[in-house]
């Protein structure tokens, strides 16, 4: 078989079903899982819930511990997709047409670890070329992006099961070999080959959260929660009127360095290394995440209808979509002004949780940020956080560390949802939720930092995002894990598209020493 070409006939997306003879109840039988069953898998709690690892120290980690983790994030995406009740939850591509079909991301990181390790020298021959070659590459809607993809004959769910299994044992057979691990080996820097090895395993983990976006994107009926998919957070039932309103908090002026140094001992993506130091002035914060109750009154006002509120490139977006309330809130009547809401999580559709963050996308914050300054009569409006603000906070609040954060906030699946912003526990200091929960907007570009540089075994991973079209995230969501639960990570997407993301406002006299980076196309 060869490689998706031009002589590849392009068919419908229907032409993948009745391919397929692996059960699609839930739970899934044995034969789903290509390692470990999550029961057995290390990050299973007391709960019977598989929660996610934190990031190995790759100075002291043992083979168990880069065993564990990969057996955990390997685990968690075949979870995920065991939520998937039907062939076509797997074929049937998302109705916004931005990324592929869920069949390609779920043998996507097993071809990643392939390539990666290929490249490296750790690993000489192909598994499957025409596999590695098919699931190779995803998309962020670049030139060269190849949605055609969308419609083709793709492979069964059990021969991609089948390819799992044959690359799950590769890599736990490196782990289990390389000398790099032995007992009293030396750091693994990112100029050793097994770097490669790390960077698969948190490629999968950003997959796992990327993932569970789409599956929340799914009709409902595709998606029953697997049982050890962790609990939806607690929350109580709220009429609109009752959930609080965020306080603002006033941050001093001061001075910010952002970048990771080489010598830190965990994985890390090209583009948090390099530095940065910003003079910050003076600004206040909202202590806490917009609600969805919050955003409800931007909704109920008409918000999604007033051009004003919008840029012209957000509203083109709104009104090309027809949107008139947050993607993931179910509207149970017509009437949007009075409209009863419900709420979509990743596998289920649950009465609406007031006090929990409102996810939406970069054009969704800013309108609401316009909409709340004038509602609230202030002069100069409300923005959203930059990311030397966002550091500037950190500082306040004294949050320096991974350790901290991954005890603090709602990351790693501690819960399978948002939780609510105004929980007890979920604050370091002055404001809750600086990490975890979902995102954070913030107002500047995705950008490299001063001394940025590529690696070699993955050049393209953030080059073509420094596009002026790419708005950074910070802080983590609730299913982020490893290194974007980590207090170095830096992400980014495009201002139309939805992640686990929120907004946080700010009102300044500044500008936060953003940074803004001229618009091309990639």
């Amino acid at each position: 078989a060869g490689l998706v070409d031009d002589q590849t006939e392009v068919l419908g997306w229907q032409v993948n079903l009745g391919q397929s003879a692996v059960s699609f109840s839930v739970p899934r039988g044995q034969g789903w899982w290509t390692g470990k069953e999550p029961r057995s898998c290390p990050g299973i709690g007391a709960d019977g819930k598989l929660h996610g690892l934190s990031s190995p120290n790759l100075a002291t980690c043992s083979r168990q511990d880069v065993r564990d983790f990969f057996d955990n994030g390997w685990t968690l995406t075949e979870l995920m997709f065991s939520g998937l009740v039907s062939e076509e939850a797997f074929y049937r591509p998302p109705y916004h047409e931005l990324r592929h079909p869920l069949i390609f991301y779920f043998v996507h990181p097993a071809v990643f670890f392939v390539n990666k390790l290929r490249l490296a020298g750790l690993v000489s021959d192909p598994v499957d070329a025409y596999f590695e070659g098919l699931f190779d590459v995803g998309v962020d809607e670049m030139s060269w992006d190849d949605m055609s993809k969308n419609y083709i004959q793709w492979p069964s769910v059990d021969d991609c099961i089948a390819y799992r299994a044959r690359v799950y044992g590769v890599i736990c057979r490196l782990i289990e070999s390389h000398p790099a691990l032995s007992e009293g080996h030396g750091p693994v820097t990112m100029d050793d080959p097994l770097w490669a090895l790390f960077m698969g395993l948190e490629h999968e983990r950003i997959h796992i959260e990327t993932t569970s976006c789409l599956i929340r994107e799914l009709p409902i009926d595709m998606v029953i929660p697997p049982p050890e998919y962790p609990s939806l957070s607690p929350t109580s039932p709220e009429k609109p009127s009752e959930s609080p309103a965020a306080s603002f908090v006033a941050v001093p002026a001061g001075s910010v360095e952002i970048g990771k140094s080489k010598n830190w001992p965990t994985y890390g993506w090209d583009n948090e290394y390099g530095f940065r130091k910003a003079e910050v002035s003076q600004f206040e914060a909202a202590s806490a995440l917009i609600s969805n109750r919050e955003f409800l009154d931007f909704v109920r006002d008409g918000g999604y209808r007033q051009p004003r509120y919008w840029s012209e490139e957000g509203f083109a977006w709104r009104s090309f979509r027809d949107i008139q309330h947050p993607s993931f809130w179910v509207a149970e009547n017509a009437g949007f002004t009075d409209a009863t809401f419900r709420l979509r999580t990743v596998f289920e559709e649950i009465e609406m949780a007031w006090n929990w963050p409102v996810v939406v996308n970069f054009h969704e914050a800013k309108a609401y940020a316009a909409w709340r300054g004038e509602q609230d009569k202030l002069a100069g409006g409300y923005r959203l956080p930059t990311e030397a603000e966002h550091r500037r906070m950190r500082q306040v609040d004294s949050i320096e560390h991974t350790e901290q954060v991954e005890a603090i906030y709602n990351l790693s699946l501690k819960y399978g949802s948002e939780s609510p912003v105004d929980a007890a526990g979920a604050e370091s200091g002055s404001f809750r939720d600086l990490f975890g929960n979902v995102w954070q907007w913030m107002e500047d570009h995705f950008y490299p930092l001063e001394g940025f540089k590529t690696h070699e075994y993955y050049d393209d991973f953030s080059t073509p995002c420094f596009d002026g079209r790419h708005h950074m995230i910070l802080g983590g969501s609730f299913i982020s894990i490893g290194d974007e639960a980590s207090v170095f990570a830096r992400f980014h997407f495009r201002p139309h598209f939805f992640q686990h993301a929120g907004i946080r406002l700010v009102k300044s006299g500044g500008d936060g020493a953003i940074v803004k980076l001229d618009r091309f196309n990639s």
